[in-house]
C-alpha cells in the first residue's frame, strides 16, 4: 500500500513538473523555410498569434500547404516547428 502512494505521488510529482517546463520554455520564432518544388530556402519569423497554412515561395511561386496531420508550413517545410507545437500546446 504504501509503494502504491509512493508511486501516486510520484506520477504527481513528474506530472506537475512536465507543466511548469512547458510555461517557462521559451519557443524559437526564426525557422528557414525550404520549398519542396525548387529548393529554395528563407528564413521567416513565425506568428505567435495564428497557424499559417499557406507560403508563397518566391521563387517559383509554388504556394505551399502543410502536409498530413501537420499543422502549419512551419511545421512541414520549416527547420523549426511552430511555437504552440514546441510549447507543447495544441496548435491552431
Amino acid at each position: 500500500m504504501i509503494f502504491g502512494i509512493g508511486l501516486l505521488v510520484f506520477g504527481i510529482y513528474q506530472y506537475k513538473n512536465k507543466k511548469n517546463m512547458s510555461i517557462n520554455k521559451e519557443a524559437v520564432l526564426q525557422s528557414t523555410i525550404t520549398c519542396p518544388e525548387c529548393g529554395h530556402k528563407k528564413e521567416e519569423t513565425m506568428p505567435t498569434n495564428a497557424c499559417q497554412y499557406f507560403y508563397d515561395c518566391e521563387n517559383c511561386k509554388q504556394v505551399l500547404k502543410p502536409i498530413g496531420e501537420d499543422c502549419c508550413v512551419y511545421c512541414s517545410y520549416g527547420t523549426v516547428p511552430c511555437p504552440p507545437i514546441q510549447l507543447d500546446q495544441s496548435c491552431c
